[in-house]
């Protein structure tokens, strides 16, 4: 790759929090399926029908990163129980800004109508940890 590509993907990840090597995997797969298409319009009849036992990958989940900033050791385990399900809330969780601010957890009202806003793993923080969501 190019500085220039490298810089890209820097700033989109950096800044933007944006999954690029998912997106530019997705965009990469859509450029061959039209390039694909478009050859084929345009050759005839003569050209060769696609191959029968090549079918096309379904996408891949996206892939987030692993955070790029240290984590202590005590707030993993607060991320690794709220992963296994541990109904953590603000008034519960003494670096709960922390976390949201770097986009491991998300805050969700509280289901009692009142009370202090439960955590819930944002996907960064099920990254930082090395577990995916139970879907």
């Amino acid at each position: 790759m190019t500085d220039a590509t490298n810089t890209l993907h820097a700033l989109l990840d950096t800044y933007l929090r944006c999954p690029a090597e998912a997106a530019r995997s997705e965009l990469e797969q859509a450029l061959r399926n039209y390039q694909t298409e478009w050859i084929r319009a345009r050759a005839g009849v003569d050209a060769p029908a696609p191959p029968a036992a090549s079918p096309v990958a379904p996408a891949a989940k996206p892939v987030v990163a692993k955070p790029r900033f240290p984590i202590a050791s005590a707030d993993l385990e607060v991320l690794k129980r709220l992963a296994d399900g541990w109904p953590g809330t603000t008034a519960e969780v003494a670096r709960w800004a922390w976390f949201e601010n770097r986009e491991l957890v998300a805050l969700e009202p509280n289901p009692a109508g009142e009370g202090p806003e439960l955590l819930r793993l944002a996907p960064l923080g099920w990254a930082a940890i090395g577990r995916m969501p139970a879907d």
